[in-house]
């Protein structure tokens, strides 16, 4: 089984307005720990120049992302601000419920709005996006699914991508991490976990386009917009989004 899960280049994806955003310019994926030497290859082919890591300190001190030659690392920890950490698998073993599952994954992409950690840092990505001057980002959480997958959309968003595009790269996520998941779920089930906790655990280590939506929602909904919230929540600037278009899309 390969170490960098749930990878893909969004190169290739096509705006509403017709063109396509550039090949080894964007990357997402879920933690690269423990890479094999092909996988690193691989990146290097995709002329990797950052890697953008939306972890909390205890998951990259538990496992940190390779060190790659001549590429950059930036940790911003989107979700600082949370009181509890909710990519950690055993914060959720409190709270196995798969009646409560679904609720409990919209309110944390709602908080991907809310909090200041997650404004600041995602507001920070974008910075950083803008500024790239050559090379691609690789940027990831643990499962590249939630963090990266929020972190994904907004770019996505800014490049003039529609939403049904937006999802349709988000829920590649359900396809790429099923072997993965499947490894997690097992591991949990010989720990003697019950199958209503395991069918719970199985949607959380999922997605669905209601977990996306409940983030935009919010953020129409605080904001008046999807652009007011770019512009407003984390000080986007037309500047901004000229330097990413014209870097990102050919």
């Amino acid at each position: 089984m390969n170490k960098l899960v749930n990878f893909r280049d969004l190169g290739g994806i096509v705006t509403a307005d017709g063109k396509k955003i550039r090949p080894k310019r964007l990357l997402r994926a879920g933690a690269p720990h423990k890479l094999m030497p092909e996988e690193i290859k691989m990146l290097q082919d995709h002329e990797l120049a950052l890697i953008v890591d939306f972890r909390s300190e205890k998951e990259v001190g538990e496992e940190p992302a390779d060190e790659i030659e001549d590429v950059l690392y930036v940790n911003l920890d989107v979700m600082a601000d949370k009181m509890s950490n909710w990519a950690d698998p055993k914060e959720w073993m409190k709270k196995l419920n798969p009646d409560t599952a679904d609720a409990e994954m919209m309110s944390n992409y709602k908080e991907f709005i809310h909090t200041n950690s997650s404004k600041t840092g995602f507001a920070e990505f974008i910075r950083i996006l803008a500024d790239l001057e050559e090379g691609s980002v690789l940027f990831h959480c643990a499962a590249g699914k939630d963090r990266t997958g929020f972190g994904a959309a907004v770019v996505l968003k800014i490049l003039g991508v529609s939403d049904e595009d937006i999802y349709i790269d988000y829920m590649k996520t359900l396809k790429e991490r099923e072997e993965a998941n499947k490894i997690i779920i097992d591991k949990y089930r010989a720990m003697g976990l019950n199958e209503e906790q395991l069918t719970a655990l199985t949607m959380m280590y999922g997605v669905k386009e209601d977990y996306l939506a409940a983030a935009f929602a919010v953020a129409e909904e605080e904001y008046g917009s999807f652009e007011n919230y770019l512009s407003q929540g984390l000080g986007v600037s037309p500047a901004d989004i000229a330097r990413i278009r014209k870097f990102y899309l050919e």
